[in-house]
């Protein structure tokens, strides 16, 4: 209050006082304004009657009566004119009260933005951060400079032509960087990029993959790999193109009308009622016997969202064949030699017909992602939000985060996805790289479009597909987004796809420590802490499924790796003839078994790179009971031994609930005051096992999943533990992670990688349309100090609680309590702007031109 204007407040107060007494009660008011004239209580003599005549005696008394009606109006109209006024006054003051919350609340500052993020693109990159658009600029004009490799212009390439697929970050050796790391001032690793070429120029095509180096101004190359079979290569956009507008124009000629009466739609001018050959499945010579590149090609009806409107409609297309033959055709059921033959018998009612209504295309259709239903909650209330009060507690500079005791870097891989590497807590390293490798999901079925449906995303490469994240529903509105680049087929130029990252730190709504001593018996007191964590966050949309992915920073000083699975079931159209191998979920939806698997590498360097791997197995044991009077009784309890794993093979691990452990890794020279090696726990809460017998069709282009987690030494030709090739080389791996194991090299005082394998089996349901949700498809995995620290070093945060009596054990001496902000938040949070900005920048969420990002 201004105390200045207390008198002048107090008088309008009282004022607005007497006004409001004269409003509620009116009685007074009404006897004197409407009281009528010559009622008895007007006469001074109420006993005697009033003469019909005035007399001269009567006329004082006539004009004291009219003074006195004057008077009373009077003063009516004087309270009205007060109680008008009061009234005024009283809307003056709220007005003025209004107005001024009004300006303060306008003059609340924004939050402040606390420590500095900048994400833009650094003149010297570290030796970890992605290729930088210098980078690529000088390597396009060295490579179309060596004749030798004879490369097309992206505008002009053919499957026939040599052209590059893609370029990323080629890794200095690991003894390099660590050597340069550790003396910021030695001899920097040159940057360098892995650069695939599809050579399909050559008289025996092949696949090339080289490393050119230094860049900027690259002046030489090296092969990395040089007899990679040319059918192994992924499908290309001249690949695609060609078969999709080949088959396409086939179909459509042969079999519209049987289209059109089958599925409601034809594939070419077809208005809003489109079939179209969006989805493939590769089948690799390990599962078809011939030494050949085919795919299957399903056939959908085009509208939101494709994948859940499947029909019984798909072609097999030899790839290998530049007019890209049909070689087969399966229609409701049945497998044809030729479109040919389809049509024939079709138009002869020989074979099985099942039309199939075109969707309504409406927002209440049960593939779309328009709200419907009964909305709740019943008003229009948000959600909660997380806020920063004091601006972020991390910073970024370019590709390196540093956060409380933590700091990393993080790149995007174009094929394997999201990488971090020279992970350290009190600047110690604890990893040097830790990153993605591989999403694969191998689907069951009836027909052939499932029953070959066996993915490996990274053929389909993983980074670009992450891109576009919602700042208040995919991230917090507060995270850092940052963009990921990559060298496509498409241009020569570096292409940018915007907030492929988010960073940000939250409150998990989970204490990380909480104990509550209420009993004066044992000591009273309260301490906790909350749990705030950072997060780095990436979301793979693979066509119809999206990954989050997160790297999870802990206070403790441990590391969370999650990924968590959503997006849209792969359908087929329902049959009886598949009860096993899936469940009817909508009208024509069969929704299959399906199993999700990831492959992690985790390049641990524990106290340095020279490392142990020991497991501690739990098992029981049984010794006599000296204090059970029966000399035969037998006390039976848990123990655990050390064992040390000696070899690759030693530790190629297979959970089994019957011999539970703990997974250990230590430099034997750094011990403990009390003698234990100061050690990280890697702990799997992801874990699954692979079915599939051994060596049996595509199961060995993924040899890692047969493991929960292999541990190996360290090699530079070991560097990932699966390749774009997978999806077609099951017969020959590429890379063939059995090979890492069947060398059985000693891994005592090694360099140790823990590859991690994480799976979960999925038999759709109703409730998964349209998405599968969140809930229960989470998978984790963790690093957890283990006798690394003297004590829990999170114990050092300025973010605990704690609560105490002043005298000790005496709660009625009264509390004190330290940790808790009292103050009010001074300031706004930052407005969320996505809407505007998306608006104005289509770019961030959609790709706006053909295919591709932004280049840059």
């Amino acid at each position: 209050m201004d105390y200045a204007n207390k008198g002048s407040f107090t008088t309008t107060l009282s004022i607005f006082d007497k006004c409001t007494r004269t409003f509620v009660h009116p009685r007074s008011f009404t006897d004197i304004t409407s009281r009528p004239r010559n009622s008895d209580s007007d006469m001074d003599n109420s006993h005697e009657s009033a003469p019909l005549s005035k007399t001269k005696e009567d006329k004082p008394k006539i004009h004291d009566e009219e003074k006195s009606e004057k008077h009373r109006r009077t003063i009516g109209r004087f309270r009205i004119m007060v109680f008008a006024l009061g009234i005024f006054i009283l809307l003056l003051l709220i007005i003025v009260i209004v107005v001024a919350v009004m300006k303060k609340v306008e003059t609340i500052p924004p939050c402040s933005s606390g420590q500095s993020v900048d994400i833009s693109e650094p003149d010297n990159p570290s030796i970890f951060h992605d290729l930088t658009s210098k980078e690529v600029k000088g390597m396009m004009e060295f490579l179309y400079k060596q004749k030798d490799l004879n490369l097309t212009r992206p505008d002009k390439i053919e499957v026939k032509t040599s052209y590059i697929f893609t370029a990323e970050l080629h890794l200095p050796e690991k003894a390099d960087a660590v050597s340069f790391l550790a003396s910021g001032t030695g001899q920097r690793p040159p940057r360098q990029a892995r650069v695939i070429i599809f050579r399909g120029d050559l008289l025996i095509p092949k696949i090339m993959e080289i490393v050119v180096t230094p860049l900027p101004n690259p002046t030489h190359y090296t092969i990395w790999k040089d007899d990679i079979p040319f059918g192994y290569r992924p499908v290309t956009g001249p690949d695609y193109g060609g078969a999709l507008g080949s088959i396409t124009l086939e179909t459509d000629k042969k079999a519209r009308q049987l289209l059109l009466e089958s599925f409601g739609g034809a594939l070419t001018n077809c208005g809003d009622t489109c079939l179209t050959y969006k989805y493939i499945t590769p089948v690799s010579s390990a599962i078809s016997g011939r030494n050949r590149r085919q795919y299957w090609f399903w056939m959908s009806q085009f509208v939101e969202f494709y994948i859940l409107h499947p029909v019984d409609f798909a072609v097999l297309v030899d790839m290998d064949d530049p007019s890209y033959p049909i070689e087969k055709v399966w229609y409701n059921e049945h497998t044809f030699d030729t479109l040919d033959s389809l049509v024939k018998q079709y138009n002869e009612d020989k074979v099985l017909k099942k039309p199939l209504l075109f969707p309504n295309l409406s927002e209440t259709l049960f593939s779309t992602l328009h709200r419907r239903g009964t909305e709740f909650p019943k008003t229009s209330q948000r959600p909660p939000i997380s806020i920063e009060p004091d601006g972020r507690r991390y910073s970024v500079k370019g590709q390196h985060v540093k956060y409380m005791n933590w700091e990393f870097d993080f790149r995007m891989s174009t094929t394997r996805g999201p990488q971090l590497y020279d992970i350290r807590f009190q600047n110690n390293r604890i990893v040097y790289e830790l990153a993605l490798q591989e999403i694969s999901v191998f689907y069951s079925g009836y027909k052939p479009t499932q029953m070959f449906s066996n993915y490996f995303d990274s053929s389909a490469m993983i980074g670009p597909q992450d891109k576009g994240l919602v700042p208040g529903v995919d991230c917090p509105s507060h995270a850092t987004f940052a963009h990921a680049s990559h060298v496509l087929e498409s241009s020569e130029k570096l292409i940018t796809f915007k907030n492929a990252f988010c960073l940000f730190e939250i409150n998990t709504g989970t204490p990380l420590r909480t104990h509550h001593s209420f009993s004066p018996f044992h000591g009273s007191f309260y301490e906790g802490m909350p749990n705030s964590v950072l997060i780095l966050r990436a979301v793979l949309t693979v066509v119809n499924y999206s990954y989050l992915v997160d790297f999870i920073f802990y206070q403790t000083g441990a590391i969370e790796v999650k990924t968590v699975s959503t997006g849209y079931i792969l359908s087929t159209p329902f049959t009886a003839n598949a009860p096993n191998f899936g469940v009817q979920v909508s009208d024509n939806i069969n929704g299959n078994l399906h199993h999700h698997m990831f492959s992690y590498k985790v390049d641990l360097d524990i106290e340095g790179a020279m490392n142990r791997y020991r497991t501690l197995n739990i098992s029981t044991v049984a010794s006599a009971n000296q204090f059970n009077p029966d000399p035969n009784a037998k006390i039976v309890q848990g123990q655990f031994l050390v064992s040390e794993k000696t070899t690759e093979s030693e530790a190629a691990y297979k959970f089994n609930f019957d011999t539970p452990k703990y997974h250990l890794f230590y430099n034997n020279l750094k011990r403990n005051k009390f003698g234990v090696p100061r050690s990280y726990r890697l702990l799997s809460r992801g874990m699954s096992k692979q079915l599939l017998p051994e060596g049996l069709g595509n199961e060995p282009a993924m040899a890692w999943m047969r493991y929960q987690m292999a541990v190996t030494m360290r090699k530079e030709h070991e560097r990932i533990s699966s390749s774009i090739y997978s999806g077609l080389d099951a017969k020959d791996p590429v890379v063939n992670f059995d090979h890492f194991l069947k060398d059985d090299d000693k891994i005592v005082d090694e360099d140790l990688v823990a590859w991690v394998s994480l799976g979960v089996q999925h038999i759709p349901h109703s409730e998964d349309l349209p998405v599968t949700h969140t809930p229960g498809m989470d998978l984790s995995f963790f690093l957890l100090p283990y006798n690394y620290f003297t004590e829990d070093p999170a114990m050092g945060s300025r973010d605990s609680v704690r609560i105490e009596p002043n005298i000790y054990n005496n709660p009625k001496s009264g509390v004190k309590v330290s940790g808790f902000d009292n103050e009010d938040l001074q300031c706004k949070p930052p407005v969320n702007n996505y809407q505007q900005a998306v608006e104005a920048d289509p770019s961030i969420l959609f790709e706006t031109q053909e295919g591709q990002g932004t280049s840059i």
